[in-house]
């Protein structure tokens, strides 16, 4: 028994560690102008921040999304999201898959936005944006 609960208990931990690997890391978004960084900030949540931009209004450091976690029941990452221009929220839902993220904005009631970000290999970061 205590064998049993031991393998489901391991089998649970690395369940979460394959998903927060799914997202944390370095990410381009889509016109590869900005890359974020997604690392764990407490317990089970993430955050995403600015590392680095060619934007002129940017500001590395940023957090453009907080309060991410994991929704099991519906199989993909959840949040909320600040525009860096003007730092209005919005509700994000993420799905990861082939070294991209999908993420549905929650702008308005009928259409969400779509963006796609691709994951950063540290050989093809640029040193300066």
């Amino acid at each position: 028994m205590m064998k049993q609960l031991t393998f489901i208990l391991a089998v649970c931990i690395l369940q979460h560690i394959a998903k927060a690997q799914q997202v944390t890391g370095l990410w381009y978004n889509t016109d590869s102008s900005r890359i974020y960084e997604i690392k764990q900030s407490c317990n089970e949540q993430y955050e995403a921040v600015i590392k680095n931009s060619s934007r002129k209004t940017d500001s590395a450091g940023f957090c453009v999304i907080k309060y991410l976690h994991y929704n099991n029941r519906k199989k993909r990452f959840e949040g909320i999201m600040y525009a860096a221009a003007d730092k209005q929220p919005c509700f994000v839902k993420i799905t990861a898959a082939n070294n991209r993220l999908i993420l549905k904005l929650s702008r308005m009631y009928v259409f969400d936005a779509v963006l796609t970000w691709s994951r950063a290999g540290g050989h093809n970061l640029p040193a300066e944006m």
